[in-house]
């Protein structure tokens, strides 16, 4: 599949992109040599392979339970040079 300036224009203007008069050729090679890559997907042979599906596992996750909440009190209080009501008090900077 050849990659045409006219469809580079196309996904340009998609992608918002402002691309350069001279940088259109390298792109559509660029373009050309990813469309290449996709291309040799399909050369793969899959018939030996089976579907992996675990049916058997119902969830992966943890149970989505009520924890404790943390308060600032518990949480900044101790790693704070100065708590006060709250917050973090620190040194007025505006006089």
């Amino acid at each position: 599949m050849a990659i045409e300036r006219k469809e580079i224009e196309h996904i340009a203007a998609l992608a918002r992109l402002d691309i350069g008069d001279a940088n259109f050729d390298h792109l559509a090679a660029d373009m050309q040599g990813i469309v290449a890559m996709v291309d040799q997907l399909q050369k793969l042979d899959l018939g030996d392979i089976t579907d992996q599906i675990d049916a058997e596992r119902k969830n992966a996750f943890r149970a989505d339970v009520v924890e404790q909440a943390f308060t600032p009190d518990t949480l900044i209080a101790p790693n704070a040079p100065d708590f006060q009501a709250g917050g973090v008090a620190v040194p007025r900077v505006v006089e």
